[in-house]
């Protein structure tokens, strides 16, 4: 199905508008509803399952190195942002925002909006192929391996947040140095050592790795 049909098909969706339609609109407003939360909450849930399944269905020889890898990439904001765009959402997203605003992480946001409200309309099934049809040239996409583009794009899903490395000790001598950081995100914590501040923090986005794969 391509791009045209698919944006027709939303739009035949009754009341696919309110998804769409950012809370930053009515700011002045007190909505304790807040119906485009609410949908991407529901949305990002559903996403997730959809994307899992797909990946476990036909990447069942893959390592869950590279399955994870894999997901990351079609969850993360910037793909999110890409698809939205792609399928010309952006000209239907309603909103008001600052023009200083990160469009990507709003434009992913909206997408599960949209998502959530399509779910509750049309249930599991309808939501899942449209998910695959919105998705479908990315969804075989393995990006590189890279530790620490893996964990900003893993805490910029899981908390919106860029995660931050922190300093912990500096040691050695001026040819032979020894670095310490520490890396944290939610109740995850990790230590990584290198012999530059670089080598450190991938010592770390590694370690933090193992452990997400794990919990």
């Amino acid at each position: 199905m391509d791009k045209t049909k698919i944006l027709k098909l939303i739009k035949s969706i009754k009341g696919y508008e309110l998804s769409l339609k950012h809370d930053s609109l009515e700011k002045n407003k007190k909505n304790s509803n807040k119906p485009f939360q609410r949908f991407e909450f529901l949305g990002d849930r559903v996403l997730g399952l959809v994307i899992s399944e797909y990946l476990i269905e036909n990447y069942e020889n893959n390592s869950l190195d590279e399955i994870s890898r894999r997901f990351i990439h079609l969850v993360n904001t910037n793909t999110l942002a890409k698809i939205f765009r792609y399928h010309d959402l952006n000209k239907i997203f309603k909103h008001k925002l600052d023009p200083k605003s990160d469009k990507n992480s709003v434009y992913a946001d909206a997408l599960e909006s949209l998502i959530g409200f399509i779910y509750l309309k049309k249930k599991l099934e309808f939501t899942k192929s449209l998910i695959l049809e919105l998705w479908n040239k990315e969804l075989n996409t393995l990006p590189q391996k890279d530790p620490k583009t893996f964990i900003q794009e893993y805490s910029q899903r899981k908390n919106k947040i860029i995660p931050t490395y922190k300093l912990k000790d500096e040691k050695g001598t001026k040819h032979k140095p020894k670095f310490k950081v520490s890396l944290q995100i939610e109740d995850l914590y990790v230590e990584g050592e290198g012999i530059s501040k670089q080598k450190a923090e991938i010592s770390a986005a590694k370690k933090m790795i193992k452990l997400i794969e794990t919990k």
